[in-house]
Parts: C-alpha cells; sequence; structure tokens
C-alpha cells in the first residue's frame, strides 16, 4: 500500500496487521515456544544461542548452535521420514505416532523426525523450531529461504489406497506474487508464491527434453502454518491449476553456509540441471518397480544406501564412480532428478573423480534408479538435508 510501519498510527492505536487483514484473534496460530522479538534482531542477540530457545537473530545471523541436525531430548540425532510407497491399510497401521513435545498426532501423509534409540518422534514444527531456518531476505514475515537444489514432494495422498510422495526439484528461490494472490482472490493471511522447478512426471514433458520445467505456485498460510502447490506454467505458457492444492514437504541441502557447508556454486549447479535435463530419458515405469523393491530391501535392512563405509579404499571408490555414472542412463522416477542433478554437480566440481565421489558420498549417497522419494527423506537426513513441512522458519 505505499505505507511502512513507522507511517502508521502509534503502537497502541494502530492495529495487528492480522486484524488489519480481517483475522480475529481465534484464527490465529497459538504463540510458539520459541523466544519471540520484536525485530530479527542483532547479530550479538543471534549470538546469544539457548537449545529450544532460538530467536529470529540466530536465523538471520547464521548461528546455529552446531548445525541443523534435529535432536531428541536425549540429544540423539533423528532420522526424517515420510509414509513409504505402500497401500492404505499398512500405512494406517503404521501411523500411530505422535510428537513427544506438542503431543500433536502425526497421521500417514504427515513427514516426521524419529529417534531410533529412545522410540519417539517429533513433528516437522518442532524440528524447525529446535534448529532454526534462514528467511527470504532475512525478513521476519517472510517464508524459508529455498534454493536451487532443494527438494519439493507434493501428492502425498495419490488416491483413497496408495500413499506416493511426488518429488520435484527446485531451480530458483521463492518469489513474492502478490499480483497472483489478487487475481484468486486469496482469503486474508494468505500469500502466493512461485519458484522456478523441474522434474520428471509420465504426464508431462518440456519442450526439448524428456524433464518438465515449469513455474510452481504456491498458497502460503502464514497463521495456519501450511504451504499448498496450487498450479503450474510451463514452458508453453499453458498453466495447470489443481484441483485440489497440495500440501508440500521440502527437504533443504546442507551445502548452506547456514547449515555450516562449503556453500553452492550457482553457476555450476545451473550447468548441471541444464545438462541433466538435456540428456533425460522418459519416465521409467520399470525404474518405480525398482525403486519398490528398494523399499522391500530397506525394511529387511538390505539397504542400497551408499554407506561410506562400505567403500574403504580408492579402488572401491573407482569402481563406485562408474556405478553412478552408469545409472544416470537409467529411465528416472521423480526422485532421479535431484538424486542425478547433484551427482553431476559434483563430478562437474571434481576436480577428480576421486573427489567426486567423496562429495557424494558425503551429500547424495544413493542410486538414483533404486532410490523411492520415502528413502531418499530417510537417507538424506542422515547427511545434512532438513525436512520441513511448511515455507514457515
Amino acid at each position: 500500500m505505499g505505507c511502512t510501519e513507522r507511517t502508521l498510527a502509534p503502537e497502541s492505536e494502530a492495529p495487528s496487521p492480522c486484524t488489519a487483514m480481517g483475522c480475529t484473534e481465534s484464527m490465529l496460530a497459538p504463540k510458539s515456544k520459541i523466544k519471540l522479538v520484536d525485530e530479527i534482531g542483532t547479530e550479538q542477540e543471534g549470538k546469544n544461542f539457548v537449545f529450544y530457545k532460538k530467536t529470529r537473530a540466530v536465523v538471520k545471523h547464521g548461528f546455529y548452535g552446531g548445525g541443523a541436525k534435529v535432536r531428541c531430548p536425549s540429544n540423539h540425532g533423528m532420522t526424517a521420514g515420510i509414509s513409504a510407497e505402500i497401500i492404505q491399510g499398512i500405512a494406517s497401521a503404521c501411523s500411530t505416532r505422535e510428537c513427544e513435545e506438542c503431543e500433536v498426532s502425526l497421521e500417514a501423509v504427515d513427514g516426521f523426525y524419529y529417534c531410533k534409540e529412545c522410540s519417539n518422534y517429533k513433528c516437522p514444527t518442532c524440528a524447525r523450531k529446535q534448529i532454526g531456518l534462514p528467511v527470504v531476505d532475512d525478513c521476519e514475515g517472510n517464508p524459508i529461504e529455498l534454493e536451487a537444489g532443494d527438494i519439493l514432494m507434493a501428492w502425498p495422498e495419490v488416491s483413497d489406497n496408495i500413499f506416493i510422495h511426488h518429488v520435484i526439484m527446485f531451480t530458483g528461490g521463492l518469489e513474492h506474487e502478490p499480483e497472483v494472490g489478487v487475481d484468486l482472490n486469496c482469503p486474508p493471511g494468505v500469500e502466493m508464491w512461485s519458484a522456478n522447478t523441474i522434474e520428471s512426471t509420465a504426464l508431462e514433458k518440456g519442450v526439448e527434453f524428456w524433464w518438465y520445467p515449469s513455474k510452481s505456485f504456491f498458497a502460503r498460510d502464514r497463521y495456519e502454518k501450511t504451504a499448498k502447490l496450487c498450479a503450474s506454467l510451463g514452458e508453453d505458457g499453458c498453466p495447470g491449476v489443481c484441483e485440489i492444492p497440495q500440501p508440500v514437504k521440502v527437504l533443504l541441502h546442507p551445502l548452506r553456509p547456514e547449515f555450516g557447508g562449503p556453500g553452492v556454486d550457482d553457476a555450476l549447479l545451473a550447468s548441471s540441471i541444464q545438462e541433466a535435463a538435456q540428456k533425460s530419458n522418459k519416465y521409467g515405469y520399470g525404474t518405480f518397480a525398482s525403486a519398490a523393491t528398494g523399499n522391500i530391501k530397506d525394511l529387511l535392512h538390505l539397504t542400497n544406501y551408499l554407506k561410506e563405509s562400505n567403500y574403504p579404499t580408492e579402488a572401491h571408490r573407482a569402481q563406485l564412480y562408474d556405478e553412478i555414472v552408469a545409472s544416470w542412463e537409467r529411465s528416472p522416477i521423480c526422485s532421479s532428478v535431484p538424486i542425478k542433478v547433484w551427482q553431476k554437480y559434483f563430478v562437474q566440481l571434481g576436480p577428480t573423480p576421486e573427489e567426486a565421489v567423496q562429495n557424494i558420498l558425503k551429500y547424495m549417497p544413493v542410486l538414483c534408479h533404486q532410490t523411492s522419494p520415502s528413502q531418499l527423506t530417510e537417507i538424506l537426513s542422515h547427511h545434512g538435508w532438513v525436512l520441513d513441512d511448511s515455507f514457515e522458519p
């Protein structure tokens, strides 16, 4: 509206932003357990790290108190998870989960963190309060800062009987789309954001290659603390609108300096995305069956997880390098996209195959033709990736 906070009425007279948009007190989200500050805060406030009490200043200035690892009250590292690609009957039987912190019930479609030592769960909302997440432009009211290479998961329930998350990769960060919000007559408190994405799907393909690049649009409800995929706009300018907006989950990559990572060469990552897309193949139903078989192996603790301990010598890692590169030629499924892109990025980053494999084992230790979305989530959480079920910090 052209007004800043300083041009409004004095604090005692001015309505809150929520009231101004028509929200009643009962519509607002409950107060968080984390310590809140009136402004984002100073660098010194950010340094005053207290476990479970992170201020916005911690988020802004990158003081994360030992990285972005979610931990249980006993300080064990927790593993992220989503429902495996299974029928509803089994999923319902396995969904009796409850967050040990806020006691919310975790349904089959929900993401979660799990401590194997303590056998307890934490919901993504409590997890993100613990670790703190960077926000767009370091602005307190903005959503989390998503980057090229981060992973989006949508359509957790594709039918009444089957749970299968669809994996999409971000190729750019979030951008506010206020005009789109006006056009769609979004209710008070709901914002529209967009981001460039790319995916492998049997339903769509790009103009020049099999993978499907598009601009995805999301409805972010700041008060319900939800984010939903609403629509996409393909290269041909033809919009696709979700009949029912789909809840999303995101996996944030660990190369962020805020997470203690080395940072990303943006130009090199963009080149890796383009090269992988140019050489992409048609979506593979046979590959999906292979990944589903991997889920069964995982239940039997025979997972194809590329553990560093299984490749102790340079000769072992050289053989693994050849296996990884060969896997890129297989027909992809949705989860193949971020795997192939990141592995190509590390190969281009090099400068040798040995160093490329070391980075792959550290950040993306899976094969792109054998890994389902649920396996990808669990394995990557062991390697610094952070699961969130909304765009909220």
